[in-house]
Formats: C-alpha cells, structure tokens, sequence
C-alpha cells in the first residue's frame, strides 16, 4: 500500500468499521429490531429508526456491477484498477462498493468474491474483495 494513499479518519459513528479492519473483520451496522444490515456510518435504523449494532459478516459476496478506472485521480490508487459493487451473502440487496483485485476480463455478475485485508504501515487496514480462490478474510501476503 502506498505512503499516499489517504489515511482515513474514523469518527465516533465509524469507529466501530475501522477497529473491525484492524481486527481482520468486515463489520456492518445491524439493526435487532428489524433484523437488517445497513451501510457502515449509519447511526440509526432508516427503516424503524432501531439502534444498530456492528455486526462482522462472512466476508462473502457477489458482483453486482463493476468499472475500470483508468485515469489517476486518487492519490494512493494506480491505474488501471477495478471499484465494483457487490452484494453481502448476509443481505443481497445490501451493496458495498469496493476495489476488486481481479482480472477485468475475469469479472461476471455473479461472481462470488470474498473479502481480503491490508494492512497499511501506518497503522491501519483497509479491505478489498476478490475472486474466490482463498478463504474469506485471509490476509493479502
């Protein structure tokens, strides 16, 4: 990973998402009174305005939708690399958007992907996903 990549800044209401990372957990705010997963940085329930709770999932998804970006814009990010959209194995109708570390040649809607970690030097990780050919959550050697 790369010095320049920008260094994210956890707030009290994604504190929980960035301490699952650095635990090798993708964790996701979880309501109990509704039972459904949210996206990360949601501080209450949308839909019974609930409490949630973080919550670490399999690690398993799907592609919904992918691009490839080919043009720099993000310091830390060389093109040419791949953002997607996939869905939990947890919650299918809950997308991540995400990089996928694949082949775009390779890429299908549909494709099971699971997450993998990496770790920063400056003291934090960070997640992908990519092609199912390794255990959800093994860390990226």
């Amino acid at each position: 990973m790369t010095a320049d990549r920008p260094r994210p800044v956890p707030t009290r209401e994604t504190r929980p998402f960035w301490d699952g990372l650095a635990a090798y957990e993708l964790r996701i705010p979880w309501c109990a009174t509704c039972g459904r997963y949210e996206h990360p940085g949601a501080v209450g329930c949308p839909r019974c305005l609930g409490d949630l709770e973080w919550r670490a999932v399999s690690g398993r998804a799907a592609v919904v939708s992918w691009t490839v970006v080919r043009r720099a814009f993000t310091p830390g990010f060389t093109p040419p690399y791949v953002v997607a959209q996939v869905s939990l194995a947890e919650q299918p109708d809950l997308w991540l958007d995400t990089a996928i570390d694949a082949d775009p040649a390779s890429l299908r809607t549909g494709l099971p992907v699971a997450v993998v970690f990496h770790d920063d030097l400056r003291g934090f990780s960070v997640y992908g996903f990519r092609p199912v050919d390794r255990e959800p959550g093994e860390l990226e050697s």
